[in-house]
């Protein structure tokens, strides 16, 4: 896991301390729910924006992570590039 570090001004800090303790949890807890939950939000209105029913995702990379005889795609050779004069 890697470490985040947020100063915040002493009334946000109290704030997000009464937050967190209403809802029974740690202050990085709380604050690791909530921007979770906004990347969750930001996720499903990127996917209705696109018009795919909620769990579309999910099933197909789910179904295509159970097959066996399922490789991803070799990448591309590398476009040529031609050499620089300097």
């Amino acid at each position: 896991m890697k470490i985040l570090t947020i100063e915040l001004e002493d009334d946000a800090a109290r704030l997000a301390t009464e937050k967190a303790r209403r809802a029974n949890l740690t202050v990085s807890e709380w604050i690791g729910d909530r921007i979770a939950g906004r990347c969750r939000v930001r996720a499903a209105g990127a996917r209705d924006a696109l018009g795919y029913p909620a769990g579309w995702f999910e099933r197909t990379a789910g179904s295509l992570a159970g097959e066996e005889d399922f490789h991803e795609p070799a990448d591309p050779p590398p476009t040529p590039v031609a050499p620089l004069e300097l």
